[in-house]
């Protein structure tokens, strides 16, 4: 069977070649996506159905198996001159699907390329480009090139306006100057992928641009347990210290100009003890002031607006977990919300916080930014609820604010200072086991039973549950770290 280069190969290729060369040679050695990549996927591919909607007479070949059978699929369409959604056309051993395809008078076509991104980046000018390379050399004329992508400045009010939801960008100049390349770029992945062994391709900055490579696992597996890049933020350094030859942090040479952040880090790793910096930590303490409110959030943030009043993206909350604890030594008093999904839960979310947060005390957070952030996307709607946010922000704490600055670091962390990294380096207590322990996993998941259609009413109920449990762990975890952080310092 004859091998073609498909777009979205071509872009892998330019990301790296061992990728490429796996994506032929062992695809099924490569790790299926992971639950956020599907919901990915899933967005863009809504994203480009409501893209048809503006041009009504457009016709949508359906998929062949074969990409020749495809070409004459879609070669048979173009006589009809009407706008062609996912006709695909070969050239040589080069394969390209166009999302849009339109008809102009002079018998020449515009590509439009349909992008769930807010903005044009660079992978979508070579993935145009490649796409028009093919198709000229499949015998069609391409007169100018877009890219539709989404307005974030869009909100919606009833239903979703195509002409208002997107923007439209023409990009056939920045295209037209990568044209002269492709040629010989793609020729030399078509050479490389009949090679019995993969290129050596060296790990670099190009593991996770533009795409997260999902062979990361397998190219970083020589890096020791405690490595450079658990140096904060310090890819430059540790990539720098890797090009020496330098891969564990203990090996670090005390002399190696290096952050203060990382030099906390370093010190830990050798001597295996605690960094703590007691007055900046009993500092911070001094902020709390009873009662406590541990405030957590989890968000919904669709392609395309569900509620009214919404942007594209906008971070929706649909749950969120709160432990009271009124005074010092007294018992948590949970409470939680967990939208039901068939209306906008923003209103409620913020009717049921106004009483439970009450007028004085701390309201603690971890990463505080992102709950301020979804109240005030909260209140753009509900702008009666104005000036009671502006009071919560003059009353937030934020719990990372210790592990974000170093005043505490413990080896266990591996150079984070998320909550799942705290958490356990601090308690013991630890996310391992559930079904739901992470933000992502829950956003998606709630997406799933709550929008989807067909789901049954048990596999609904049990994702309910875990994100019940999910939620209230990490507001009882921030209860525990801050008891922590009164032992370290004695208090």
């Amino acid at each position: 069977m004859k091998k073609f280069l498909s777009k979205s190969k071509y872009i892998s290729g330019l990301q790296c070649l061992k990728l490429l060369w796996y994506q032929f040679n062992r695809k099924k050695e490569i790790p299926p996506p992971g639950p956020e990549l599907l919901e990915i996927f899933k967005q863009g591919h809504i994203v480009g159905e409501l893209a048809h909607k503006l041009y009504p007479d457009g016709i949508k070949i359906e998929r062949a198996w074969q990409p020749e059978s495809m070409t004459k699929k879609s070669l048979l369409a173009l006589q009809q001159r009407k706008p062609l959604f996912e006709a695909g056309f070969t050239y040589k051993s080069f394969y390209a699907i166009a999302d849009i395809l339109v008809p102009n008078d002079d018998g020449s076509w515009d590509l439009v390329e349909v992008k769930s991104s807010t903005s044009v980046k660079d992978e979508n000018l070579h993935d145009t480009a490649f796409q028009k390379y093919t198709y000229e050399g499949a015998g069609l004329k391409i007169n100018k090139c877009y890219l539709l992508h989404i307005n974030n400045e869009y909100v919606k009010n009833g239903e979703i306006e195509p002409k208002e939801y997107f923007k439209k960008e023409e990009i056939t100049a920045q295209v037209d100057k990568l044209l002269p390349g492709i040629e010989k770029e793609a020729n030399a992945m078509l050479e490389m992928i009949e090679q019995e062994t993969f290129p050596d391709i060296k790990v670099g900055p190009h593991c996770d641009k533009p795409y997260e490579c999902p062979l990361q696992d397998l190219c970083w597996s020589f890096l020791p347990k405690e490595h450079v890049f658990m140096l904060h933020r310090g890819n430059k350094a540790a990539y720098a210290l890797m090009e020496q030859g330098i891969l564990k942090i203990k090996d670090i040479p005390s002399d190696y100009e290096l952050a203060d952040n990382h030099l906390i880090q370093v010190e830990a790793h050798k001597s295996k003890k605690t960094y703590v910096d007691k007055a900046a930590i009993k500092d911070f303490l001094s902020e709390f002031k009873y009662p406590l409110y541990f405030l957590d959030f989890e968000t919904i943030a669709p392609a395309i607006p569900i509620y009214d009043q919404t942007r594209p993206y906008e971070d929706i909350i649909f749950q969120y977990s709160l432990h009271v604890v009124e005074k010092e030594g007294a018992t948590p008093v949970p409470y939680s919300y967990l939208a039901p999904g068939d209306v906008d839960p923003r209103l409620e979310v913020l009717k049921l916080l106004k009483e439970l947060l009450g007028e004085s005390g701390s309201i603690v957070a971890y990463n505080a930014g992102y709950e301020l952030k979804c109240l005030k996307y909260a209140v753009r709607a509900y702008p009666e609820y104005e000036k009671w946010v502006e009071g919560v922000e003059t009353r937030i704490v934020d719990l990372w604010v210790p592990f974000r600055k170093f005043f505490y670091y413990h080896p266990a962390q591996a150079g984070s200072g998320s909550m799942k990294k705290v958490l356990p380096a601090m308690t013991g207590i630890t996310y391992d086991g559930m079904e739901i322990g992470d933000g992502g996993t829950a956003r998606f998941e709630y997406m799933r039973v709550t929008y989807e259609p067909g789901i049954k009413a048990d596999d609904r109920q049990k994702v309910r549950d875990a994100l019940e449990k999910y939620c209230e762990l990490d507001t009882k975890g921030m209860i525990d770290i801050l008891g922590a952080l009164e032992r370290v310092i004695g208090v």
